[in-house]
């Protein structure tokens, strides 16, 4: 007796990490775990994100976790981070507040420790909040990565996608051609007409 085949097309909900990062693959094995037995869903979320590409999992910065920490329901969690976090100069005060991220920048680890807090890794994550009790999910927008400028035609009329111009010779010299390059100009490939 054979067995069935799928009939819908195969899944593409990833099963393992696409970083070689040894710490990463560390990781998703102890969540792995943690979202098998523990019933909750902040493990299985946790695990997700920790299976995403690098340009899925956007940075945070300090100011944005003020902002969400601030709030009287948040006052006393662990702001959580699958992704790193950055230091905001433009923010002078920071609260006392407890993060958890894959990674922190050099200032924004200084910023958030001078201030009373506590920069944590999910090692030490999985064993204070196995639940995820008191415990709050953040993330940062899609459309702060550098990579969206790029999105969209760069000759359309209205568009304002910059020029994919990559490593080519020359690439590094973004003057007054390279800036509105290809579809922009007729001296560079072509123009595109309104």
């Amino acid at each position: 007796m054979g067995i069935d085949k799928r009939q819908s097309r195969p899944s593409k909900k990833r099963t393992t990490p696409s970083s070689v990062n040894p710490y990463i693959r560390v990781l998703v094995k102890i969540y792995r775990f943690l979202a098998r037995r523990a019933t909750c869903p902040f493990n299985k979320v946790i695990l997700k994100r920790l299976m995403m590409s690098r340009t899925n999992r956007h940075p945070v910065s300090t100011s944005k976790l003020a902002l969400a920490m601030r709030k009287k329901v948040n006052k006393d969690n662990i702001a959580v981070v699958v992704a790193d976090v950055t230091n905001d100069n433009r923010r002078l005060f920071i609260p006392k507040m407890r993060v958890c991220a894959l990674r922190f920048t050099k200032m924004a680890r200084k910023s958030i420790e001078a201030a009373g807090g506590e920069c944590l890794t999910f090692d030490q994550l999985a064993l204070l909040a196995p639940k995820g009790s008191k415990c709050t999910l953040l993330r940062g927008k899609k459309s702060h990565r550098k990579v969206v400028r790029q999105y969209g035609a760069p000759g359309k009329p209205g568009d304002h996608a910059t020029p994919k111009l990559g490593n080519r010779a020359g690439a590094h010299m973004r003057g007054r051609k390279h800036e509105k390059a290809r579809g922009r100009r007729k001296s560079r490939a072509w123009k595109v007409r309104a």
